[in-house]
């Protein structure tokens, strides 16, 4: 009967982290930012989500969940480290993945507050993620069509 409790009050958590992580995953992988998509997200913030859980209320009372979520900050630095790379050409050297570095680090952030049950928190700070991908892209695509009028003026 307790696990059952336990169940109806978690599983909204991991649902929520399912969704906010997916969604984001979805925008990337339809703007073409093919390094991560919906499946990494989304298993990267349910996942987090999991560990919080676990460690707030799976553990007992007298363990410290705050050591379990800087294992999980931890391991997520490791993995956003992965997909930060170096491009180099002829006449430049360009430094790609640390806005997909940021994303998974902050998707696994609202998995740690989703699993604390910080729901509200969770979905603004999913919401100000989004905006800020948003914004930024709109910066990137004025930012290439000056350069390119640029060009034209010169030719």
């Amino acid at each position: 009967m307790e696990e059952l409790i336990a169940l109806q009050e978690h599983i909204p958590k991991l649902i929520l982290a399912a969704i906010i992580g997916g969604g984001i995953g979805i925008e990337r992988s339809n703007r073409g930012e093919g390094i991560v998509g919906f499946g990494t997200l989304s298993t990267l913030t349910v996942g987090c989500t999991l560990l919080t859980v676990l460690s707030a209320y799976g553990i007992g009372h007298e363990a410290d969940p705050s050591r379990l979520i800087s294992t999980i900050i931890s391991s997520i630095g490791f993995i956003g480290g992965g997909v930060i790379f170096t491009q180099r050409n002829e006449n430049e050297e360009l430094v790609r993945g640390l806005t997909t570095a940021s994303i998974i680090f902050s998707l696994a952030a609202i998995g740690v507050t989703i699993g604390l049950g910080y729901y509200g928190l969770a979905v603004i700070t999913a919401v100000l993620i989004e905006i800020n991908i948003i914004i930024s892209k709109i910066i990137k695509k004025n930012r290439n069509n000056s350069d390119s009028e640029d060009i034209d003026d010169f030719e």
